[in-house]
């Protein structure tokens, strides 16, 4: 975990795609904290909507959303390759053996389970941003 406000430490653009506000207050908090510069979207198409104009280092999507839920929002990153799948985050408060689920672990893409400690979060956003 890095010092807040460490001008030594990595600052990112991170996009968070969550349709719960109260998730995305949180990280949104809990990341500015480290110095990261967060944007949040409600579900994958505005999440593709930004894509479109704006370059982010990391993007945090949860898996069940309205309109397009984290695996068809990464299918169409992979499609489109307007940002590295390998820098990638999926949330979920769900565990399970969907289809959905499969095809996310096999993906490699990291999952964070909801409830979520703020050590659990940024651990993982700093090693997701230090790997090439």
């Amino acid at each position: 975990m890095s010092i807040p406000n460490d001008p030594s430490a990595t600052h990112a653009r991170i996009l968070l795609v969550d349709d719960d506000p109260l998730i995305a207050e949180l990280v949104v908090d809990m990341l500015g904290l480290e110095g990261h510069e967060v944007d949040t979207a409600p579900d994958g198409l505005e999440a593709l909507r930004r894509l479109e104009s704006q370059r982010y280092d990391l993007i945090i999507t949860d898996l069940h959303m309205p309109k397009l839920d984290g695996s068809g929002f990464y299918r169409q990153l992979a499609e489109r390759r307007t940002h590295p799948l390998k820098k990638i985050i999926f949330l979920t408060g769900t565990t399970g053996t969907s289809r959905e689920h499969d095809l996310i672990r096999a993906s490699g893409v990291p999952i964070l389970l909801k409830p979520f400690n703020v050590a659990e979060l940024t651990e993982l956003v700093g090693r997701m941003l230090r790997e090439p």
